[in-house]
């Protein structure tokens, strides 16, 4: 109202206001600068003593958003399901760092500078137990700090960068100019017929095509200076990155009736982006050309409104927060519901969001493809969950974890006949379990505890007499929820004999003469070592109840020979490994080597690459220890010649 009815007020206003902005960033008013220093049992004090931003933390759906469209290290963009189990493991591995002073971070997504992340990254990194919680984790704990340390530098950056150029929009401003009304009146006519698209503010081409148009449209000459017919024309309509756009009172009363008519429905919130991707045909037609533009518009529509970074509305809860209470205010009385069944009765919030808020927040129950549930819709009885705690906890205490299924459901299944079995796992932990269990696929641990796969499947192999690849592979992902083969594979190897490429027997079922199988291997190694797949005949091997292949020799030599071992870069099914003398003292990578340094090979990457695959020593044309392999191979030949 005060732009309409006293625009030289309103101006001056914005301008003083502006450099009150300036001022106040400048005299951190209201900030904390008592910075509080911890110090743990044994007196050290903690980096986190560094002040911590008083500003909310950071969500990581905006991260996510913005490093999904940067290039990795290998040139492409990052993936978004990778990326959401970087944040994923940012949110829940350091909760199992042993360190004192760890509740001084509520969260990662605390700390909104690179100085900060770094204070934060050292306290981690001084855990006795990082590097087995960043392992437990494949890696993405380290992974994601590194890639919230890119944010954090984007934003600071695009922060600094806003910075200058509002100082320097505010420099540029003429603060003593008198506007006259009526004139901005006429100009803006001008402005809205003539420059659809803004007018550049600092342009001198355009204000000499302005005074053109102007006298053509109002029939007489602007007598106004540069200066004033500038401020003159910054009246006229919203500023966006050096234009001016002229929106007209119709196309902001559009849009403030769409807000009103949205929130009168019982929404808390509207997301910025939304609103304006699912309007943007008619709002960029009438000149809001863009997000950012938009926001301020909203922002003078509604001042007594909450907003941040992402959204608007009744609420200035965290972006996660937020999120979770809309869903649920409109989930009703259904048992499931979809992606796009949500996203139908919420227009205003991004389907990503939404997405990311149903598979972060534990409180939602995956069922199926793309449907979830709510744990409040899930019936589970206290006498149910009292008994399911008991069992876990004794199963826990004999053995180490239990499996998900071997706990006493009763009727639940039952009961919520609606959910997928998957479902009713995940809400059975959730509801019963998750206070003092970790639960990995069908695993069920403490808190705190490692979860080993490789020795559960040992275990499992122990008890079988027979099995094929196949079925270790999906034993494995009903552990794990994933596969990842070398485990079954390495499992097999340290407890069954593997008979071929698809089969796996116990030990009774092989009958190993070592003396005569291993005169036999002594007729094949000449020197200290031998790549598999040079055993091309079996000819004097001893029969052993089962047909030789070098899937079976690999099997002998592991654990059986006596005076022979097997080695690898990794558990395989492509027979690339060697068969080793145990009286051969070097490692895998010295025999690699070793071989190089005695073949015709020229020490370059990919020479030497192709050399070990066509050898049999690799499985692949690359190795991660080419650089070492060429310097021992280039020690050796020096040594020999």
């Amino acid at each position: 109202m005060l732009r309409l009815t006293e625009r030289n007020t309103y101006k001056v206003f914005i301008t003083a206001g502006r450099l009150y902005l300036r001022f106040l960033k400048d005299k951190p008013f209201g900030q904390n600068n008592a910075a509080s220093v911890n110090v743990d049992e044994t007196g050290i004090k903690s980096a986190m003593g560094t002040q911590l931003s008083i500003n909310s933390a950071i969500d990581p759906a905006d991260v996510i958003a913005w490093l999904v469209t940067q290039p990795n290290a290998n040139g492409t963009l990052y993936l978004e399901n990778v990326v959401r189990q970087y944040m994923n493991a940012l949110n829940n591995a350091p909760a199992k760092l042993d360190i004192p002073v760890i509740s001084t971070v509520s969260s990662v997504f605390s700390c909104r500078t690179p100085d900060e992340l770094t204070a934060c990254w050292n306290i981690f990194k001084s855990a006795p137990n990082y590097k087995q919680v960043n392992n437990n984790t494949s890696g993405m704990l380290s992974a994601g700090l590194g890639c919230y340390m890119r944010y954090l530098h984007h934003i600071v950056g695009a922060a600094q960068a806003e910075k200058r150029y509002t100082e320097s929009i505010t420099s540029s401003e003429p603060t003593q100019t008198i506007l006259d009304t009526a004139v901005v009146k006429q100009l803006t006519d001008v402005l809205s017929v003539r420059f659809s698209n803004g007018y550049r503010l600092n342009s001198p081409i355009e204000m000499t095509r302005f005074r053109e148009f102007a006298a053509e449209d109002l029939g007489v000459e602007l007598s106004l200076s540069d200066e004033e017919l500038r401020a003159h024309i910054a009246a006229c309509g919203t500023n966006y990155e050096g234009k001016v756009y002229v929106v007209s009172f119709e196309a902001k009363e559009r849009i403030k009736k769409l807000v009103e008519d949205y929130f009168v429905n019982g929404a808390r919130v509207i997301f910025f982006a939304e609103f304006y991707a699912k309007n943007e045909n008619w709002l960029f037609e009438a000149s809001v050309v863009s997000e950012d533009m938009l926001i301020g518009i909203l922002r003078r529509l509604f001042p007594t409104l909450s907003f941040t970074q992402t959204f608007l509305g009744y609420t200035n809860a965290s972006v996660f927060v937020a999120l979770e209470r809309e869903i649920l205010r409109v989930w009703g009385n259904d048992t499931l519901l979809t992606y796009d069944q949500i996203a139908e009765r919420l227009p205003y919030i991004p389907l990503e969001r939404i997405k990311y808020a149903l598979g972060q927040n534990g409180d939602f129950i995956w069922s199926s493809v793309e449907t979830f549930s709510h744990v409040s819709r899930i019936e589970i009885s206290e006498e149910e969950r009292e008994s399911i705690r008991a069992a876990a906890v004794q199963e826990c205490d004999a053995r180490g974890y239990v499996s998900i299924t071997s706990l006493p459901f009763g009727d639940i299944e039952e009961r919520n006949y609606e959910l997928s079995i998957t479902a009713v796992h995940n809400a059975v932990h959730r509801i019963c379990l998750s206070d003092k269990f970790d639960k990995k696929g069908k695993i069920v641990t403490r808190k705190g505890d490692i979860f080993d796969a490789l020795s559960i499947m040992k275990e499992y192999c122990q008890n079988i007499e027979k099995c094929s690849l196949d079925d270790l592979l999906n034993y494995e992902k009903q552990l794990t929820g994933e596969i990842y083969r070398w485990v079954p594979m390495e499992a097999g190897y340290a407890v069954l004999v593997r008979i071929d490429k698809k089969n796996y027997v116990a030990d009774r079922y092989v009958h190993f003469n070592t003396d005569l199988i291993d005169e036999a291997i002594e007729l094949m190694i000449k020197g200290d070592y031998l790549p598999l797949k040079s055993f091309t005949t079996f000819a004097a091997f001893p029969d052993c109840g089962q047909t030789w292949n070098l899937f079976l020799l690999e099997s002998y030599c592991r654990r059986f020979s006596p005076k022979f071992r097997f080695d690898t870069p990794s558990v395989n099914s492509r027979n690339a490994g060697a068969v080793i003398r145990k009286s051969c003292g070097m490692d895998y990578t010295a025999i690699m080597a070793d071989a190089v340094a005695n073949a015709d090979v020229p020490l370059k990457a990919s020479a030497i690459g192709r050399f070990l695959f066509n050898s049999g020593y690799t499985g692949r044309s690359t190795t991660a220890k080419v650089a070492e392999i060429i310097e021992k191979a280039k020690a050796l030949r020096e040594r020999r010649d």
